[in-house]
């Protein structure tokens, strides 16, 4: 099986929506106008939904709250993509050798493929979507769009691997110690649920979430980040980033102020592409590809810090942004449109 590789194909979709951020493209996203409240999330109605994605490459230009809507999506759904593949690959760092974990880690393993998909179609939803915004004509925007909503919501069907992680360890930790890299990544994959029991509006999983805690604190979770390598750092990161910006609990984001977050990933994609531009290259293709992913993802922060900085995605509702998500998987019943894409298995 090949080692990072969840890794490295997801960090296309982020970096890809580093194109659609981009500062030569002059669209505004007005977070502010967004009062992000359950009511507003209710209205997004699938009917709503599939008349707007019919109409998908005007409204991107003249309708800015719809604008907002799918580019902030897209971001939430590329960062969590990206974040689930890594955790899946510390997964195995950091219990790959404890039987324990043997069969939650062979699920775990056998999703690779899925999430290699769901990476490979919101990377396509994002350039379609970086090429509308600059106003080339793009025929098959709204259905890769539906495309990366539906493999997102596919991905999102693994979510059930995260709790038996959380605990599997817990239970492991009854009779032994465990290090801190372990308790590290039991406790990412309760932030990643916390975040999406906030999307879903779970009142009740948040709650179960909340009690069960993490095992480290701030301080130490963030000394245990450094031992990981530079790319599994920066999703890290990243994922607190957006945590921190939606204002939800997040274990690291307690302890680092954002302007000093947004340094630390500023200096590791730094690191990463020093790395890469002098390390051997070989001709093998796997790892030529590897490489060249791995490039691609030295600009994914900038993508992200635009989004998060700039535009306050914070004034969003988690359940608003949640609704966006579904509402655009459940609009491939309803619109017409040529069903394409990678194939992306449940």
């Amino acid at each position: 099986m090949k080692k990072k590789s969840i890794i490295l194909c997801s960090l296309v979709v982020i970096c890809a929506i580093g194109l659609v951020t981009s500062i030569n493209i002059d669209w505004p996203v007005d977070f502010n106008k967004a009062d992000g409240d359950i009511a507003k999330a209710a209205k997004f109605s699938r009917k709503q939904v599939s008349e707007k994605l019919t109409n998908m490459e005007e409204l991107l230009q003249t309708d800015s709250a719809f604008r907002d809507d799918i580019v902030v999506a897209q971001v939430v759904m590329q960062t969590r993509a990206l974040q689930f593949g890594t955790l899946v690959d510390m997964s195995n760092e950091v219990a790959g050798n404890i039987p324990a974990f043997a069969e939650v880690l062979k699920e775990m393993n056998a999703s690779r493929e899925m999430v290699d998909n769901v990476a490979s179609s919101l990377a396509e939803s994002a350039e379609k979507l970086n090429a509308a915004l600059g106003g080339e004509e793009c025929p098959d925007l709204a259905q890769s769009t539906i495309n990366a909503s539906l493999a997102y919501t596919t991905l999102q069907k693994q979510n059930n691997l995260a709790n038996r992680f959380i605990e599997t360890t817990d239970k492991y930790l009854e009779t032994a110690q465990g290090d801190d890299k372990l308790k590290l990544v039991r406790d990412q994959w309760l932030d990643y649920q916390q975040m999406t029991a906030a999307l879903e509006d779970d009142k009740a999983s948040a709650e179960a979430l909340a009690k069960k805690g993490n095992l480290l604190s701030g301080e130490k979770a963030l000394a245990a980040v450094a031992n990981f390598d530079i790319a599994e750092r920066i999703v890290v990161l990243q994922s607190c980033e957006l945590a921190q910006a939606m204002k939800l609990p997040n274990q690291i984001g307690r302890v680092i102020r954002p302007k000093v977050l947004e340094n630390e990933i500023s200096k590791l994609c730094n690191a990463q592409k020093e790395f890469l531009s002098v390390k051997p290259r070989k001709i093998d293709s796997h790892n030529a590809q590897k490489e060249v992913l791995a490039h691609r993802k030295i600009d994914s922060h900038n993508a992200q810090k635009d989004i998060l900085a700039h535009r306050k995605i914070d004034s969003y509702n988690a359940l608003m942004i949640g609704n966006v998500i579904s509402q655009t998987a459940a609009a491939s019943n309803s619109v017409k449109l040529n069903k394409k894409g990678p194939k992306i298995d449940s």
